[in-house]
C-alpha cells in the first residue's frame, strides 16, 4: 500500500510540475542505449517517472535488502523496474555478480552510489568499477522542483517534491571508463564523477530557486557512522 502511495504520488507530481528537461531529445537517445545510471539518494523518487517517459529499454535497480529497501523495491515493479537485492554494504559479491550479468546482457543499471547510508554525496566506487568492465557509460541524473520539502535532519537530507512548482530535470554527458585502470586512476574517476554530479545537482537546485544541498563534510562524515 505504502509503495502504490508513492507510486500513485511520484506520477502527480510528474503530471503537476512545469518540467523542463534539457535537450530532451538527446536524453531519449541516452536513455534508450544500455548504461549505468546513477543519482544521489535524496533525489531517486522522480526517476522511476522519467525513465518510463523518456526510455526505451529494461532498467534494473540496486535496492538496498532491508525493509525500506523492500518499498522501493515495489514501487520500482510499479514502473517495470527490476530490483536488485543488495548494497556496497550487504550481499555486496552477489549483487555484484547479477549486476555483471545484466550488463553482458546490454541491460542497463541503475546505482544510487551514496546509498543507503550515506555519507551524503559522496561517490562510491562501484559505478567506475562497473563502468570499467563493461564498456558503458556512466550517466548522472537529478531533478529539482521550486515547490518541495526538504528533510534537513535525514542523512541524506531528502527532497520530497511538492505539486503545482516548476522543476528541472537533467542527466549528465555519458563518461566512459577505460578498462585498463588502476586503483589510483579509478579513485581519479570516482572523484571526477563526484565533482561532475554535485556540479549538475547544485545546478538544478539554483534554476528552481532552491538554495542548493552540499554532499557531507569530512568533520560531518568522522562524527557520523555511516
Amino acid at each position: 500500500m505504502i509503495s502504490f502511495f508513492i507510486f500513485i504520488y511520484s506520477r502527480l507530481i510528474g503530471l503537476t510540475t512545469r518540467w523542463h528537461i534539457d535537450n530532451s531529445s538527446q536524453i531519449q537517445k541516452q536513455l534508450s542505449q544500455p548504461s549505468i545510471l546513477v543519482g544521489w539518494h535524496a533525489r531517486t523518487v522522480m526517476l522511476p517517472f522519467f525513465w518510463h517517459k523518456l526510455a526505451n529499454q529494461k532498467l534494473n535497480a540496486l535496492v538496498s535488502p532491508h525493509q525500506d529497501g523492500q518499498l522501493i523495491a515495489h514501487f520500482l515493479k510499479l514502473y517495470d523496474i527490476n530490483p536488485i537485492s543488495g548494497s556496497t554494504n550487504e550481499k555486496a559479491s552477489q549483487s555484484a555478480l547479477e549486476i555483471m550479468r545484466l550488463l553482458e546482457k546490454k541491460q542497463s543499471i541503475f546505482i544510487s552510489p551514496d546509498g543507503p547510508r550515506g555519507p551524503r554525496m559522496r561517490m562510491k566506487k562501484s559505478p567506475i568499477y562497473f563502468a570499467s568492465k563493461s564498456g558503458f557509460p556512466i550517466i548522472f541524473a537529478t531533478f529539482s522542483t521550486s515547490h518541495a520539502l526538504f528533510f534537513n535532519k535525514a542523512w541524506d537530507k531528502t527532497l520530497f517534491p511538492l505539486p503545482f512548482g516548476k522543476g528541472v530535470f537533467t542527466l549528465s554527458k555519458p563518461l566512459y571508463i577505460p578498462s585498463d585502470i588502476n586503483d589510483e586512476q579509478l579513485e581519479i574517476y570516482r572523484l571526477q564523477l563526484e565533482d561532475l554530479a554535485n556540479s549538475i545537482n547544485s545546478s538544478c537546485d539554483t534554476q528552481v530557486g532552491q538554495i542548493p544541498v552540499q554532499p557531507a563534510d569530512p568533520d560531518e562524515i568522522k562524527k557520523k557512522r555511516y
